[in-house]
């Protein structure tokens, strides 16, 4: 089973029955518009699993049909864990690693990312994949996605934990040794039921 995510950016005007066209391509996904605060998030973010054919078959052409761009990328289960139900606020960070990473510096920084939810109790749930397929400002080759019951969970405890601050943050610093994610991200996050 493979995942995507779109963070999907309208033209101005949007095309008539776009929204319905994206809503009808991915039936039983999430599709909500995106909250402030978001940055390189798009306006509405469409997440959905399914097949690779289904996928493909619900994607750019639906996109292109709407008339939107969209920063995208389909991935794997990854490492997950929590308690996915319950809604509350859905969270995604695209990323991407800068070029020749040597492979134990990206599992130790997946390690990391992934002991953020045994220190930050606000995340309810998590998952941390490896990007197959990649659209949009850059390669992406990392989706983090989160749960919060509430938006403080995220934009408070989360963002300023020290575990996140001192452990993670690091990789994120252009001016940090350890520094090995291109400083382009999209953080995007929406209610969801």
């Amino acid at each position: 089973m493979l995942r995507r995510i779109e963070l999907i950016r309208w033209p101005v005007p949007a095309a008539e029955g776009a929204l319905e066209r994206l809503r009808d391509a991915a039936p039983g996904g999430l599709l909500q518009p995106t909250l402030p605060g978001s940055w390189n998030g798009g306006e509405w973010l469409r997440r959905w699993q399914g097949s690779a054919t289904g996928l493909a078959a619900a994607s750019a052409p639906s996109l292109i049909r709407a008339g939107v761009a969209a920063d995208a990328a389909v991935y794997e289960e990854g490492e997950a864990g929590g308690d996915w139900a319950g809604g509350g606020i859905y969270r995604v960070l695209l990323l991407s690693l800068r070029p020749g990473i040597p492979a134990e510096r990206q599992a130790r920084f997946e390690r990391e990312v992934l002991a953020m939810p045994r220190y930050i109790r606000a995340i309810r749930a998590w998952r941390l994949a490896r990007v197959v397929q990649s659209e949009g400002a850059r390669p992406w080759t990392h989706v983090w996605e989160q749960r919060y019951d509430a938006l403080e969970g995220l934009a408070g405890e989360y963002m300023m934990h020290p575990y996140h601050w001192a452990h993670v943050d690091r990789w994120f610093d252009p001016e940090s040794p350890d520094w090995i994610v291109d400083p382009h991200l999209c953080h995007s996050f929406c209610r969801f039921e």
